[in-house]
């Protein structure tokens, strides 16, 4: 669902249901939107031509558009976060349209515990969770909403014990 697997790296997206709450909002702006168009036509003869004119309509086209504008970019927020597992680290990408691009590295070498946390039955049903990664000097990295968390924790752990034995057997060739 949100893995593309490859030798050399694994790429996550997020879970689809983190698209409800924006889609929510969305819908909710769109009621409000369609009441008040409803309030405008229903009253329409009680209330001024100007009023209406002036600031009503300008009103409903100004908060339509930004409903609509919130719900884009929070799909394109949506599809640009990403995960990347390489052979020895973790790749943390953030991009929007506005904000400057966020990068954060994760060395996997440095990492001691990996933890995978489900809360509540949605999440058991939808099989999404939150990876909590914790590295040498107490730093905690929580990776929300990914698919499948424990197919994740089962690719972290590989990396982390190939880098392991990668290790081992470089320190004991003999020369």
């Amino acid at each position: 669902m949100g893995f593309i697997n490859h030798k050399e790296y694994t790429i996550i997206k997020k879970h689809f249901v983190v698209l409800f709450f924006p889609l929510a909002k969305f819908i909710f702006r769109g009621l409000i939107t369609l009441s008040l168009t409803l309030f405008v036509i229903y009253f329409k003869d009680r209330i001024w031509d100007e009023i209406v004119q002036i600031f009503f309509y300008p009103l409903i086209i100004i908060f339509l558009t930004y409903s609509f504008f919130a719900f884009i970019q929070s799909i394109i927020v949506y599809y640009n976060k990403l995960i990347i597992f390489i052979q020895d680290k973790i790749i943390i990408f953030r991009s929007s349209l506005f904000l400057q691009d966020d990068l954060e590295i994760i060395d996997v070498s440095k990492i001691m515990k990996i933890d995978v946390q489900m809360h509540w039955f949605l999440a058991n049903l939808l099989w999404y969770g939150n990876l909590v990664i914790e590295q040498q000097r107490d730093e905690l990295f929580t990776l929300h909403f990914i698919p499948d968390p424990y197919k994740a924790l089962q690719l972290l752990r590989e990396k982390t014990a190939y880098l392991h034995t990668s290790d081992d057997i470089s320190f004991f060739k003999v020369k």
